[in-house]
């Protein structure tokens, strides 16, 4: 029996299902998400969809069809900033498709909707605007409350000051909790506070002592080392809340971080406890 494909319903019930997997990924990573860009990344992928009007494509083919069109809409979605970050945001974006399809295929075998077609790698499914607005509704609380319980929720605010203790030493400085920022110590695994290198100048260690470490990264302008330390403690102070950590390194860079002394990981809320 041959399926009615309506381009409209095609268009608008992938657009609702990729705006809500990079904004599960944005919450998951806690990336700053912008709408705009969410969106637009949302409508990339509806575009892609379109491909379900094609004969089957051989599933190599789709396969690389699929990896270059996920890049183009995690990067549309969040920016580039370095290949590592661009790995781990498609990685989350696959894992979470993942999840959707696995909803699709329990959806396929217990239910048997009507309507319902999976072809190269799209899915559609007839549903009325009021069903995909409740749907959106739900799936979105679902989120939130994931998000809430889970604790991986950024602030509002996402500058602070921060207090650095080292050998004696104090250091303030004004600093910007950074979503770009992924960076973490290998070893350790513990998350990196990069630092205008004169807020901490005399509290970095020898290159042979026990707390010095190099971290690698990846820019867009290329990537390198960078020298860190683990200091004996860190404060962050954000409004009234106060947050203290000793699982943290603190990576030194001679270039200017813009208005701010110190771009921190978004990990370093969610490993502090004040």
């Amino acid at each position: 029996m041959k399926q009615t494909v309506y381009i409209d319903v095609l268009v608008g019930v992938n657009l609702f299902i990729n705006y809500l997997l990079l904004l599960c990924v944005a919450k998951f990573l806690s990336l700053n998400g912008k709408p705009k860009r969410l969106i637009l990344a949302a409508l990339l992928g509806a575009v892609y969809s379109l491909t379900i009007l094609l004969p089957e494509i051989p599933p190599v083919l789709s396969l690389l069809m699929k990896l270059f069109m996920s890049l183009t809409i995690v990067t549309a979605a969040y920016g580039y900033k370095g290949l590592r970050e661009l790995i781990r945001e498609t990685a989350a974006f696959y894992l979470t498709s993942f999840a959707f399809a696995g909803f699709m295929l329990v959806l396929w075998y217990f239910f048997a909707p009507q309507g319902l077609m999976i072809r190269n790698s799209v899915v559609y499914f007839n549903i009325s605007p009021l069903a995909l607005i409740v749907l959106t509704v739900v799936c979105y609380g679902a989120i939130v409350l994931f998000q809430r319980i889970t604790g991986r929720q950024m602030p509002k605010n996402l500058n602070c000051r921060i207090t650095i203790e080292c050998g004696g030493k104090t250091s303030v400085c004004t600093a910007r909790v950074d979503t770009g920022n992924s960076l973490r110590e290998p070893f350790s695994g513990d998350p990196v506070a990069v630092v205008y290198e004169p807020v901490v100048e005399g509290m970095i260690p020898p290159k042979d002592g026990l707390n010095f470490r190099l971290i690698p990264f990846d820019a867009i302008s290329g990537g390198g080392l960078l020298e860190s330390f683990r200091p004996d403690r860190m404060t962050i102070c954000m409004g009234k809340k106060k947050l203290t950590t000793q699982k943290v390194f603190i990576a030194v860079t001679k270039n200017r971080l813009g208005e701010f002394d110190a771009l921190l990981n978004p990990d370093l809320l969610q490993k502090t406890s004040g």
